[in-house]
């Protein structure tokens, strides 16, 4: 995802106050990706809250599973 479509999506969860919408925005399914033999899923993104299972993403800051995966996933 490029810097500029990563950032309007950023907008727009920030813009967004109900929680089930944001989900959709940020496009959050409830199993890993593959990318280039990476796996890439909560438990291994920077914004995971392991303990609480949380993802502490200001926009998003909801709870999540380890084994989900949503467009803002970052190393």
């Amino acid at each position: 995802m490029s810097d500029n479509a990563t950032q309007e999506m950023v907008d727009r969860l920030r813009a967004t106050p109900d929680i089930k919408e944001r989900v959709v925005i940020a496009g959050l399914i409830r199993k890993p990706v593959e990318d280039d033999g990476i796996t890439k899923a909560c438990d291994n993104c920077i914004y995971f809250l392991a303990r609480r299972e949380w993802c502490d993403l200001p926009e998003l800051n909801i709870p999540v599973d380890p084994d989900w995966f949503c467009d803002l996933w970052r190393v």
